[in-house]
């Protein structure tokens, strides 16, 4: 596992030794659209409180047509899908062609963003079909073991596991950054040699994310304050495996050594 350790300490070098570049290359794209959807909302009466507590009394809720809010909120979350790609494929770009953004976004290639998308899409179908299937061998299992300590080494092993399939056919990600063609297959058997050492990396930044943002929400409560913290974690934990992506596919298809 000593090559799954060095994946690890390669990533967090990739992303803390670029943080700078980090910021201006994906703070933009992956922040404003949801910063522009909270204001909106905030302006029309919502308090970042209604959003959070679930005994909030609906009465008190501003008045507002529930179908502008949806439109809203749809309309919100394809922009961010778009920048988010947009932001990826900045950073894979920065990271293995050393490209540079303007000012405080990332350059704008159309096609290879809609290919990103596209792709994402694709995985997003694979991530559901198995989650399904999961689930049903899971709800069995529980119902025969009724144990919270065997429910959560489950729930446990199929979150890893299925972060470590979308990262085993992930390849494809940062092949459309590139504008390379890559299949699901292609990209599995390029992550063959290295995937047990895979689960090495993939812990250990679940493992450090998931205490991290508990500490926030035992530091922060319900403040409004706490979204801050939340949001940088959320910031640091999509570029940890955004970096591991663009490693695996710097050092498994374009055989470059690792640092």
């Amino acid at each position: 596992m000593d090559y799954g350790y060095r994946m690890l300490r390669h990533v967090v070098a990739q992303v803390f030794g670029n943080l700078g570049q980090a910021a201006r290359l994906t703070l933009v794209p992956t922040f404003l659209p949801a910063a522009i959807l909270l204001a909106l909302f905030m302006s029309w009466g919502f308090s970042y409180t209604a959003f959070t507590d679930p005994t909030v009394d609906p009465s008190q809720l501003p008045d507002v047509n529930p179908g502008v809010i949806f439109l809203t909120v749809l309309a919100g979350v394809v922009v961010s899908v778009i920048t988010y790609c947009w932001a990826a494929v900045g950073w894979h770009r920065f990271v293995l062609l050393e490209e540079y953004g303007r000012g405080v976004v990332p350059n704008w290639h159309g096609p290879y963003i809609l290919s990103y998308l596209g792709r994402a899409f694709l995985i997003g179908l694979f991530a559901v079909a198995v989650s399904i299937a999961a689930m049903i061998v899971i709800g069995i299992l529980l119902s025969i073991f009724q144990s919270t300590a065997i429910a959560f080494v489950l729930l446990t092993g199929f979150t890893l596991g299925l972060t470590w399939l979308i990262t085993r056919v992930g390849l494809i990600l940062p092949a459309a950054a590139l504008g390379e063609k890559m299949t699901f297959g292609e990209s599995w058997e390029a992550s063959k040699p290295v995937a047990s050492h895979l689960l090495v990396p993939l812990f250990f930044i679940a493992l450090a994310m998931t205490l991290a943002n508990q500490l926030v929400a035992v530091i922060f409560g319900q403040s409004a304050l706490g979204i801050i913290p939340m949001a940088f974690l959320y910031w640091i934990q999509v570029l940890l495996n955004l970096s591991l992506l663009t490693t695996l596919y710097g050092t498994q298809v374009e055989r470059r050594t690792l640092n």
